[in-house]
């Protein structure tokens, strides 16, 4: 079974729209959060520390899904869980849930790259291999 970590958060008025739902693109926002909270209950070092010592600046995205099953409104309690469906060679699938108890009410699909600023072009990134060591702490 893969490695997974719970991110908790409670929702604001601020991330509902006027049918005091929350707004869909709020839900990218939260699975990038979880994002880096998964890597750091594994372990992983800030991307600023990884970047000082590596020059990877963190797992940008590459593809996301998101699949809406229920609504959710502020003041209410969710969780996000995340983990790492698939690792290929310098991508990796990350697959979140996020409920409302035992309710789903969003799933997300992300494919993100490892990355470190081009040195042909510091203006654009360029996706490396997956570190063995970060996968390992992940899996």
């Amino acid at each position: 079974m893969a490695r997974s970590n719970i991110y908790r958060m409670r929702i604001a008025f601020s991330d509902c729209d006027p049918a005091e739902i929350v707004f869909f693109a709020n839900y990218f926002k939260w699975f990038d959060t979880a994002s880096r909270e998964f890597f750091t209950a594994c372990g992983v070092p800030s991307w600023r520390d990884t970047k000082a010592q590596r020059g990877i600046i963190g797992t940008p995205l590459v593809d996301v899904q998101g699949k809406f099953m229920n609504s959710a409104t502020y003041g209410e309690d969710i969780e996000i869980e995340s983990s790492v469906e698939t690792w290929n060679n310098k991508s990796f699938v990350m697959r979140h849930v996020a409920r409302r108890g035992d309710t789903v009410l969003c799933e997300g699909r992300e494919v993100r790259v490892f990355a470190i600023q081009d040195p042909e072009n510091p203006l654009r990134i360029k996706a490396v291999p997956i570190p063995e060591d970060i996968r390992a702490a992940c899996e």
